[in-house]
């Protein structure tokens, strides 16, 4: 991709914003131009898929048990047209996770499958790696997934029952060495695996006796900070602080527009489109894929709206945006650009 300058002619404009990554490199490129030139307004970058809202953990630090969403496992025609369309319009990365255990529907390797088959360059899942059987791991190995990230905080039985609610410490540990062994008898270097470390009090006391105990044998670490989850998951000070280590005041007036406007889109279980990670009911929902294309939702009237209420700063009190403090997540940003006329 060519380095960008100063200043853009506005056929080079349009050649950005229409512009499919087909690299890494290039996918990471995109998404810091499209933030900062507030240009992708025709696809997003990332598209997740949740296979169901369910799940079977009760972590100290997520707020799933207060979700007013009915519990509902995605429907074949819903997940299939959600792929079929990342892979139609271009879409570099399909990521299946949103706000429950992945594998907890059965058929989200097959989901998996099919979005590597269909060519999508990117294709990720989030998992607690708890339900998962040893004969889907190694369909997971074969299916062509790139990377696998699992949510794993403790370094001991005890500390791990203590945050995320459940006896399974073991057992994760059993399906990550099924995970190794199915990848060496593959000869595959894929799934790429991933830890997923939320940082709170009861985890922090083991950060680095975590990373010295995984560094080795996993491909890389995420230290993650806690989320607030639009007010719901009410968080201390220190862990404010920690979720960006660039943005000193995130009070209401000095707030940037959220980058998840410019680069991502959720595909709810029950088919709701919703621009937003944090977003957990569904409140922003822009349309249902069941009656619309991904396309169509990005380019709407809704998300144009949406956006341009960031761009300037001017978010409705009635809407959940305002009383959102993760809009710095992915740290430092640009500054706000003088119009709205961005937004387009």
């Amino acid at each position: 991709m060519k380095k960008i300058k100063n200043v853009l002619a506005a056929h080079e404009f349009r050649d950005l914003a229409a512009f499919v990554p087909k690299s890494r490199n290039e996918y990471q490129e995109i998404n810091q131009i499209a933030y900062n030139l507030k240009l992708n307004t025709q696809l997003p970058t990332t598209v997740h898929i949740e296979p169901t809202n369910k799940c079977n953990q009760t972590c100290v630090m997520c707020v799933h048990p207060d979700m007013q969403r009915s519990v509902t496992f995605i429907e074949d025609e819903i997940a299939n047209k959600a792929i079929d369309e990342c892979a139609k319009f271009g879409i570099y990365s399909v990521h299946f996770f949103f706000f429950g255990e992945p594998f907890m529907n059965r058929k989200t390797i097959k989901y998996i499958t099919r979005a590597k088959r269909k060519g999508i360059p990117m294709v990720s899942v989030t998992t607690n790696f708890t339900t998962i059987k040893d004969s889907e791991i190694e369909e997971l190995v074969t299916s062509g997934l790139n990377s696998i990230h699992i949510s794993f905080e403790g370094i001991d039985r005890q500390t791990y029952r203590d945050i995320r609610g459940t006896d399974s410490y073991e057992r994760v540990l059993r399906n990550l060495n099924r995970l190794y062994h199915f990848k060496e008898v593959h000869r595959s270097e894929s799934p790429w695996i991933s830890l997923t470390y939320v940082r709170t009090e009861e985890s922090d006391k083991q950060i680095e006796a975590f990373q010295s105990a995984w560094r080795d044998k996993v491909n890389s670490i995420h230290i993650s900070p806690q989320f607030d989850y639009i007010g719901r998951a009410p968080i201390r000070k220190k862990q404010v602080d920690l979720n960006s280590e660039n943005i000193m005041d995130r009070s209401r007036e000095k707030r940037l527009p959220c980058r998840q406007l410019w680069l991502r889109l959720v595909v709810l279980s029950n088919g709701e489109l919703v621009p937003c990670s944090q977003n957990i009911d569904g409140e922003l929902s822009i349309g249902n894929i069941k009656e619309m294309t991904i396309a169509e939702a990005w380019q709407g009237d809704k998300m144009l709206e949406l956006r341009a209420q960031h761009l300037v700063n001017r978010i409705p009190d009635s809407c959940v945006c305002s009383t959102c403090i993760d809009w710095d997540w992915s740290g430092r940003f640009e500054g706000r650009p003088k119009t709205p006329e961005a937004a387009q």
